[in-house]
């Protein structure tokens, strides 16, 4: 009883102190913005889930078994870069120390931030849930509210997907490596692979989203009211699909959620439960930070140091300090070359070597292979990228760097340091660009050097870690110059909107810049600087 109850207050103040962070109320937003995004009025001329135009009423059952496969997706993604750095979170708050003397087995530590992920999870889904069900009544196609039909599909499709993500959260923080941007990029491309599997699963037992066994329902009902759909028995897409006037209808009673599904799913269950026994073997336990319980100079098995006399100290009756010199012109270029420095720190030699690699790319390749490069060069500096904006909030060095340089200073000198890294990122292509005259290309490629690093010091300013960047740019990145979706490819790799980028970047660096002034409580241009 007495370990239950310490169960109990170690998942409690873990889950009070996610709730209140700025990055729950984000999910909670994008959470209740796709409930009311999701369920569009019938001649709203556009619909979120296609299947061959045509969708079932929105009654409980396709709304609930709707809510279940979104929870699933959305939040394997946003929910993971919320949750994701929890352990890392107290180290860097000095907790480590404490943490690792007091009376707690790592088992118990790590399940603690394993349920309390889980439950800040199950919140969000239901936050989820219930914008779904307040929808239902808005759109008034159905009056019959039944909570079965949403309370089965988020039992049987949700609550081991978040389970088995919740322990994912605190392995990708405590396995080797994987801690940093390295982790975030292998995760998106495992909640990719996942999705996809998902939707394409042959079986139950590969649909970790548990999305296949709805949507092939979903299209097998389609098929039967509209026999010319028949050929869409593997079921319907996410996306934004504009359509034409008023569109079909059909009554959807639901799947069939019965016990020959609780075996599937409580596989998964047992995966993330092996993912946490896992986490529990890897964690060190803060042994290896300064100042941790075995690395204190008094801790069992360590040699005393050898007491030493004090010296005499000699008292003078004055003390002198140099004075302040006012330096009147700004050093911009030692600014730069500082911050620079201060970006390229800490990366090795195996980041180092396929940069220069990703480089010289572009004058390697021939013509039909250098649009299918030019994304992959624009993912690896994302390292470099994140920092930008959240380094002195992760160091705590806020307060002394404000006091050596006005807000909008330190801001030029980030955006500036991001534009070279992005230049120099871009060499290969750009003289390529130039040998072949591809003047439309090089000027789509050059507004993409300038809104990267102002998407990156603008999200980094607003959410104050490195995570709100990453997220946002893979998907942008993967979405657009990847997948080449027009609007979205802000490097022109497949459709050019210069302007439209050139504008995003002015937004972004007047937004940005508002913000810092904002956060530094000063809101004059000019500063003393020393």
């Amino acid at each position: 009883m007495r370990s239950l109850s310490a169960y109990f207050y170690l998942i409690k103040s873990n889950l009070v102190s996610q709730m209140r962070s700025y990055s729950f109320l984000f999910v909670i937003g994008i959470s209740v913005f796709a409930g009311y995004a999701c369920v569009p009025d019938a001649a709203a001329g556009y619909e979120i889930f296609y299947i061959g135009g045509v969708r079932g009423i929105y009654n409980s059952a396709w709304l609930g078994g709707l809510a279940a496969m979104l929870t699933t997706m959305l939040l394997w993604l946003f929910g993971f870069f919320m949750l994701r750095s929890q352990i890392s979170g107290d180290a860097r708050l000095k907790l480590g120390p404490l943490i690792a003397s007091a009376p707690v087995r790592k088992i118990r530590y790590i399940t603690a931030k394993a349920a309390a992920n889980f439950v800040v999870l199950l919140v969000i889904g239901a936050v989820l849930l219930v914008a779904f069900m307040a929808m239902q009544l808005l759109r008034g196609e159905s009056s019959q509210l039944r909570l079965t039909d949403y309370m089965a599909p988020f039992f049987f499709v949700t609550f081991p997907s978040l389970f088995l993500l919740g322990s994912l959260t605190v392995l990708f923080d405590v396995f080797p490596g994987l801690k940093g941007v390295l982790g975030n990029v292998l995760f998106f491309c495992l909640w990719i692979a996942v999705g996809v599997v998902s939707i394409a699963a042959p079986s139950d037992w590969w649909d970790l989203f548990g999305v296949s066994g709805i949507l092939n329902t979903m299209a097998h009902s389609a098929a039967e009211h509209y026999p010319a759909l028949s050929s869409l028995e593997g079921g319907g897409s996410f996306g934004y699909y504009q359509t034409q006037g008023q569109i079909p209808t059909f009554v959807w009673q639901g799947a069939a959620w019965d016990s020959s599904l609780v075996p599937v799913r409580l596989v998964w269950i047992a995966v993330g439960i092996g993912g946490i026994i896992l986490s529990a073997l890897l964690f060190r336990r803060f042994e290896h930070l300064e100042g941790s319980a075995k690395a204190h100079p008094l801790a069992p098995g360590r040699e005393k140091a050898p007491a030493l006399p004090l010296a005499a100290m000699e008292h003078s009756g004055s003390l002198q300090l140099s004075p302040a010199v006012r330096v009147k012109g700004a050093r911009l270029p030692g600014r730069v070359k500082a911050e620079l420095k201060l970006m390229l720190k800490g990366m090795s030699l195996w980041w180092t070597l396929p940069a220069i690699i990703l480089i010289a790319a572009p004058l390697l390749v021939t013509a039909n292979s250098v649009n299918s490069l030019l994304p992959f060069i624009m993912i690896w500096p994302l390292a470099l990228w994140s920092q930008m904006g959240t380094r002195d909030q992760h160091y705590f060095t806020t307060g002394l760097t404000l006091s050596c340089s006005s807000p909008l200073a330190k801001w030029w000198t980030e955006w500036l340091s991001g534009v070279f890294i992005t230049l120099l990122f871009s060499a290969g292509a750009i003289i390529r660009f130039i040998a072949e005259d591809q003047m439309p290309a090089l000027l789509a490629w050059g507004t993409g050097l300038l809104f990267i690093p102002a998407l990156a010091l603008a999200l980094g300013t607003l959410g104050g870690s490195k995570k709100l960047f990453e997220v946002i740019y893979l998907l942008w990145w993967y979405m657009g110059p990847l997948n080449h979706v027009p609007s979205l490819d802000f490097l022109g790799v497949s459709d050019r909107n210069p302007v439209l980028y050139l504008m995003f970047t002015v937004v972004l660096f007047a937004a940005g810049s508002a913000v810092r002034l904002w956060q530094t409580g000063n809101l004059s241009i000019r500063r003393r600087s020393i």
